[in-house]
């Protein structure tokens, strides 16, 4: 009877011994505005709940308007692309926006604004201070 009950009280604190375990979790913000917003109420909330949650920003990103600072619970490290890539991605942005808006959006004007941020991914990930700052976290 006793192991039993030893047994039904391991069924229920295990799950939550197991489950109580941080994450290290990156979350990414590339275009701004309503996106911005979005990824910090989530890194907020996996950091509310224990997780250690770390944001990739995008300074001036192409519809990042100047939102008031205010301090964060989790880390943020912000990047910048490349001049050129910023100016890219604004043109074939806005082309899609244009284009889709106007009933003639193609599948091949989404994947011009997708290859851009392919574009900022590789650059992000090519930077070495960025990587190793995240390789070093504890």
């Amino acid at each position: 009877m006793a192991g039993q009950r030893v047994l039904l009280l391991v069924g229920f604190l295990l799950p939550g011994v197991l489950l109580s375990e941080a994450a290290k979790i990156l979350t990414i913000s590339t275009v701004g505005g309503s996106h911005y917003l979005l990824m910090d109420r989530v890194s907020q909330i996996l950091q509310d709940h224990g997780h250690n949650v770390t944001m990739l920003n995008h300074k001036r990103g192409p519809f990042m308007p100047d939102f008031k600072k205010e301090e964060k619970s989790y880390q943020i490290i912000s990047w910048l692309a490349p001049e050129d890539h910023q100016r890219e991605f604004k043109k074939s942005f806005d082309f899609f926006l244009e284009e889709t808006l106007g009933g003639r959006g193609k599948f091949e004007n989404l994947l011009n604004v997708l290859e851009y941020l392919a574009l900022q991914c590789s650059h992000f990930l090519r930077r070495k201070d960025i990587m190793d700052s995240l390789k070093n976290e504890n």
